[in-house]
């Protein structure tokens, strides 16, 4: 488990959440939000590292800007690192643009390689994959989820899906909570649930059909694949929105995170924390 208590670096942080993992070997890397509530910028991105997903080495911090900077999505790509993290603009009529960043010295050393596109409006969580032809991107603002496309990675001003916004009213499901499992067939894509409260749950979609011009998907058997325990107390009893899963041919290793439920100026230092765990396949 990796906790405020971790950070060393980063002068009143409150909580630390949106884990991204990426294995290498024996080791695995791990990027995360540590969140300052009177630091400007309020949030930037951390990483550390495990041998086990249970003991956690603290890195410090590997990306900073001008922006609060949260759900680092990382990942690789023709034997290069990139992230793409949710940038938030301190003026909400003037959203930051969606920036692509390449790693010259992993896990350190990013660098801006492309402004992939700017929202129209208040969409978060950025999630990109590869599908088809074509690279793909989702956001979304809790209600509403939009699509955006691409024939290169790093190309940019993506292209508006034709449909977008391409679900609409859905708080159950239109605001990324994780990385998507793309198989050569479908695509299983998580969703943050805010029907109730922020951080209620994650829930899975299958995308059924996309292209520039269609998308479709449907609830996945066994959805919620995240739901906080509901106990009176611990760090996954109130809420839990970010589910990052990764598959070693035998099971699921998931990073998440999780909240007591009782607000930061309760439960002060410790407001989310991240915990990894092991289901089967």
């Amino acid at each position: 488990m990796l906790t405020v208590a971790d950070v060393t670096d980063v002068p009143g942080a409150h909580c630390v959440a949106d884990p991204f993992l990426l294995p290498d070997g024996d080791t695995w890397h791990l990027f995360f939000e540590v969140y300052a509530h009177y630091r400007r910028p309020t949030a930037v991105i951390a990483h550390a590292t495990s041998a086990d997903g249970a003991d956690w080495t603290y890195d410090g911090v590997v990306l900073e800007t001008e922006h609060h900077l949260s759900y680092p999505y990382v990942f690789r790509w023709g034997g290069e690192h990139y992230v793409v993290p949710d940038a938030w603009s301190k003026d909400p009529a003037n959203p930051a643009p969606v920036t692509l960043y390449r790693a010259r010295d992993f896990p350190r050393g990013w660098a801006p390689v492309a402004e992939l596109f700017t929202p129209p409006g208040d969409l978060h969580d950025c999630t990109l994959f590869r599908w088809g032809d074509r690279w793909w991107a989702l956001c979304g603002d809790g209600r509403d989820l939009h699509a955006y496309h691409a024939p290169s990675l790093d190309a940019e001003g993506w292209t508006p899906h034709a449909a977008n916004p391409v679900v609409e009213g859905r708080p159950a499901g239109a605001r990324p909570g994780g990385r998507p499992v793309v198989r050569d067939d479908r695509i299983l894509a998580f969703y943050q649930d805010g029907t109730d409260h922020y951080g209620g749950r994650v829930r899975a979609y299958e995308i059924t059909e996309l292209t520039p011009e269609t998308y479709r998907d449907r609830e996945a058997s066994g959805s919620p694949v995240l739901a906080a325990d509901g106990g009176r107390f611990g760090w996954f009893s109130g809420f839990t929105h970010q589910f990052d899963p990764w598959y070693d041919g035998e099971g699921w290793w998931c990073a998440v995170d999780g909240n007591p439920g009782f607000g930061w100026r309760a439960t002060g230092d410790h407001h989310w924390a991240i915990g990894m765990f092991r289901a089967p396949a």
